[in-house]
Parts: structure tokens; C-alpha cells; sequence
């Protein structure tokens, strides 16, 4: 089969239809995130607690459209998924001139099971890495266009100094992908070191320093990402706070070697490890030969993932660093992959390349599947993470919601939970998709269901109180009602096999919560 564009189209098409007929007829429900996310997206607000808007406003568009389901909610990152493989085909077809390198590029995602896992489930890492890769492919036109421009002009006998209008398009370009990124997940401001460091490096491209045009693409940038800054400016700063606790600012300088081995650990778990290894030494060639010749696309791929996995690299140092935290690193990397071009001729090479391809797709093919594990002696999986996490949330929905609408019957109810991960999945699969809180009793982190708040409008009413695993009521939560009654314990099975287990609790006569808030970021 030959690689090029059009097989690479047929790819696309065949695994676009894939994901979308997996989403809808999948074994999976919608993971806590996504379904907080979702709830997110029933408050459109100018930013939430712990991101930034994008996400509420992308499963708000297509669940107005297709109604409060898994597709819907999803069906953002599917689209996602096909615009990322399009760009790093483009980006690899144009920059090693090849378009088997453009198709291995754009397959690279497909094979390994953080992206392929990213194009089913809709997390802010989807479009995170959307926006990364536009302003790449942005910045990459703007530069280049503008040395295009000068070559015409010099044989014109022009000035070489002309600027090109054109190329301005493309870094306001830059400015209002990186703003979105912004609005998607924070660590899209790792661009800003990386493309200074491009253009600190490259000798051509150095002169832009000197210009306007990339200063009002970083002010375009903050411009689009202001509304986050003016929410938060409303709420004490309360996103500031808890990504200083979540990259645990006050642990000040440590080492942890345990970390950095999870953290590399984890890597070639999310890429494999055959792949893991071939795109780390493409990308180090990549940069090798960047540096060696002053090659400005060889230059750009590898700055734009190397330091970014470094940063996490060494962050891990100090502290856990989740294993989704270095994604953005890998677009890059993986369209460096049309480095293996240059040593296509040599047959070990092949070998190596056509068997890392392999292993990637049987990997995926067990996170898509994983009940392909049991072929080799694997099993119980339903009950044990990350599979457990996914699951079952669709029959606890169901069983919490004819308690609800029963008591609702006799006095008006609402649901809560000590969780936003239950809050959230109740909200989505209990009938009608009603408003669910999340009480804060003093031992966990604050949320956005906190800056939601609510509690004090429900004295009166009656409810229904959902927890994970067989549990005893708070005492917080018993003294705030006249009378609770436990219900028998929910346990949903899979076989013989409990995968998920839940306490609920009618609650009649709600007299308020005596305690405070607990405002831990």
C-alpha cells in the first residue's frame, strides 16, 4: 500500500467512523472529568475553578445540538482528533518534503494510547493539543513566509527589508491559537519559552525580535485569554491558588527520585515503550541535525517538544507530575517521526519502525479493548482501575433517580454527594439530568461546585445522599436533617464481579450545614 494522501484520507475516514460507532455503542460511560466538564457546560461562565471555558463551550455547542449523551459530549474530541492528524500530516509532508513521512506523522496519534484514548474521551488535553499544533503550523507560515517574500524581492532588485503583508496574517494567526489554547488548559503557555527559544536560535528568523508583529500576537494571545483573568480577579484568584497547590509551589526546592521514575515510567506507558524510544531518537536527530546545519523546521520540531519535556522531566523532581501533563511535548515529536526518511535505506531501521507500528496498534486495540486481555490470563479487569472508573455509572444513575423522583413525589428533593466525580455522573445519568451539589465537609479540595454553592436555598426540602463504597453517614451530614434512612447498599455486577459499590441515603427536612468551607486549593 503506498503512503500518501489519499490512503492517508481513507485512514482518517475508516477510524473516524470507528471512534464515533465506539463512543455510541462503547462499554464505557463518561469518565468524572468529562461529566464535571459536562456540568460545566450547563453554567457557560467566563472560566471555571480549576481551567479555563474552551471545553464547557465545545460540549455545550455539540450537546445542544445532539441532546445530553455520550456522542455529543464526545463528539468534540473525535473532530479534534481528525484536525491533529491533518496538521501533522501537513506539517511532516511540508517540512521533509515526503508524504509518507505526512502519513506516518498523521498515523503516529492513532498508535499510541494517550492520543488514541484522547480521541474518545473529551478532557482538555483534546483541545490543548489542537491549539499547540495550529500555532506551530501558524508560526512555522509566518516565518516562512516572510523569507519567501524577501528571496522574490531581492531577484525583484527590491529591498529585502519589505515586509511580506502576508506573513503578518499568520502571526495574528498565532496570537489568537495560543488565546484559545489558553482558554483550553494552562500549560499552552509553554509555547511562549519555546517559540523564543526558536527564534533566539535561528539565525534567520532572528530579526523578529525586532518587529511588532510577534509582540501583538502575544498581546492578541492575552487579549483572548483575559475573560479567565477578569473571573478569577472575581474570585480571590481561586484558579492561581490551586494550580500553585496542584504543582506543589510550597514544597519549595526537593528530590524525589520516586517521581521521575513514575513519570518516565508512565511516558512509555502512554506511548508504548518501542515508541516511546524510536520518537526519542527521532526527535534527537531531529535536533542534532537542526543544530549541526542550521536547519529552521529541524530547529522548530525539536524545540518545541524537548523543552517541554524537560520542564515536566524536571518537575517530576519535585513533585508527582501527572502522566497526561507532557502531551503537548509529543506533536512535535511525532511529526519528526519523517526523519526516519533520511535513514529509510537501511533495512534495520525498517524493522524496527514497521514493529514499534505494530505493538502501538495491538496496544491500542487493548484500550479500546480490554477484555482482550483476558486471552492472555488477564482478568477482573472491570474491577480494578482505570476501568473500574468508567463504568457502571449509567445503572447507579438509574437506581439514584428512582429514589429521587420518588421522594420528589412527596416534597421537593435534591441530590448531593461528598464528591464532585459523583456529583457530576449523577448529574448526567439520573433521568432529566437534575442539579446535584457537592458538600464540602472539610476534607477535601475546594471546586467549582463551592464557587456553584447553593446549600443555603435548599432548607426544607428533602434529598438523596450518594457515596462511593459501602459508608457510614457524616455526622455533619446527619445533624443537617431532621432524619436519614439508609438504603440498601447498591452494587452493580459484571459477572460475578462488583464493579461498583454506593451508599445512598433519603434524607428528609434539610435545616442547613453547620460547618465552613473549607477553602483548600
Amino acid at each position: 500500500m503506498p503512503f500518501n494522501k489519499k490512503n492517508f484520507f481513507i485512514f482518517l475516514i475508516f477510524i473516524t467512523i470507528f471512534r464515533i460507532y465506539y463512543i455510541w455503542q462503547g462499554p464505557f460511560d463518561l469518565s468524572a472529568d468529562e461529566a464535571h466538564y459536562w456540568e460545566w457546560s450547563r453554567r457557560l461562565d467566563l472560566s471555571y475553578y480549576s481551567k479555563g471555558p474552551a471545553i464547557a463551550y465545545i460540549i455545550a455547542f455539540f450537546t445542544k445540538i445532539g441532546g445530553n449523551n455520550e456522542v455529543s459530549v464526545r463528539l468534540g474530541s473525535v473532530i479534534i482528533a481528525v484536525i491533529v492528524s491533518l496538521i501533522l500530516f501537513a506539517l511532516a509532508r511540508e517540512i521533509f518534503d515526503s508524504e509518507r513521512a505526512g502519513f506516518f506523522a498523521g498515523l503516529m496519534p492513532s498508535l499510541t494510547p494517550l492520543y488514541a484514548a484522547g480521541s474518545v474521551l473529551m478532557t482538555t488535553d483534546a483541545p490543548l493539543i489542537l491549539f499547540w499544533g495550529l500555532t506551530i503550523y501558524f508560526f512555522r507560515k509566518a516565518v516562512r513566509e516572510e523569507k519567501i517574500a524577501n528571496c522574490k524581492l531581492q531577484i525583484a532588485n527590491f529591498k529585502s527589508n519589505i515586509q511580506n503583508p502576508q506573513s503578518k496574517i499568520w502571526w495574528y494567526l498565532v496570537g489568537v491559537s495560543i488565546g484559545i489554547g489558553l482558554l483550553s488548559k494552562y500549560t499552552m503557555a509553554l509555547i511562549f519559552p519555546c517559540l523564543f527559544l526558536y527564534l533566539f536560535f535561528s539565525k534567520e528568523d532572528r530579526f523578529w525580535f525586532r518587529k511588532k508583529e510577534p509582540y501583538i500576537a502575544v498581546l492578541i494571545s492575552l487579549f483572548i485569554f483575559s475573560p479567565v483573568i477578569i473571573w478569577n480577579s472575581q474570585q480571590d484568584w481561586v484558579t492561581v491558588r490551586h494550580t500553585m497547590g496542584h504543582a506543589h509551589v510550597e514544597r519549595g526546592f526537593m528530590l524525589s527520585g520516586v517521581s521521575l521514575v513514575e513519570f518516565l515510567s508512565s511516558q512509555l506507558g502512554l506511548l508504548t515503550p518501542f515508541i516511546f524510544l524510536i520518537s526519542m531518537y527521532g526527535i534527537f536527530k531531529t535536533g542534532v541535525i537542526g543544530f549541526k546545519q542550521w536547519k529552521k523546521d529541524y530547529l522548530l520540531l525539536f524545540l518545541t517538544s524537548v523543552p517541554v519535556f524537560l520542564f515536566f522531566l524536571f518537575k517530576s523532581l519535585q513533585a508527582e507530575v501527572e502522566a497526561n501533563w507532557a502531551a503537548p511535548a509529543y506533536f512535535t515529536v511525532f511529526a519528526s517521526i519523517g526523519i526516519y526518511e533520511y535513514l529509510y535505506t537501511k533495512k534495520m531501521a525498517k524493522i524496527i519502525f514497521a514493529i514499534s507500528l505494530f505493538i502501538g496498534f495491538l496496544t491500542v486495540m487493548v484500550t479500546y479493548f480490554p477484555g482482550l486481555l483476558k486471552f492472555v490470563g488477564i482478568r477482573n479487569l472491570e474491577a480494578k482501575a482505570p476501568i473500574n472508573r468508567i463504568i457502571a455509572w449509567k445503572e447507579l444513575g438509574l437506581k439514584v433517580g428512582d429514589i429521587y423522583h420518588d421522594m420528589s413525589r412527596k416534597n421537593e428533593a435534591f441530590i448531593f454527594s461528598d464528591t464532585y466525580q459523583m456529583a457530576s455522573e449523577l448529574a448526567f445519568y439520573v433521568p432529566k439530568n437534575p442539579v446535584t451539589y457537592n458538600i464540602n465537609l472539610g476534607d477535601r479540595r475546594m471546586n467549582q461546585y463551592d464557587i456553584w454553592g447553593g446549600f443555603n436555598t435548599l432548607k426544607g426540602k428533602d434529598a438523596v445522599y450518594v457515596k462511593g463504597g459501602d459508608a457510614e453517614l457524616d455526622i455533619l451530614v446527619e445533624n443537617a436533617f431532621k432524619s436519614c434512612e439508609k438504603e440498601p447498599i447498591f452494587n452493580s455486577y459484571r459477572g460475578n464481579l462488583i464493579v461498583r459499590k454506593a451508599t445512598i441515603y433519603r434524607c428528609y427536612d434539610f435545616k442547613g450545614i453547620d460547618t465552613k468551607y473549607v477553602n483548600t486549593y
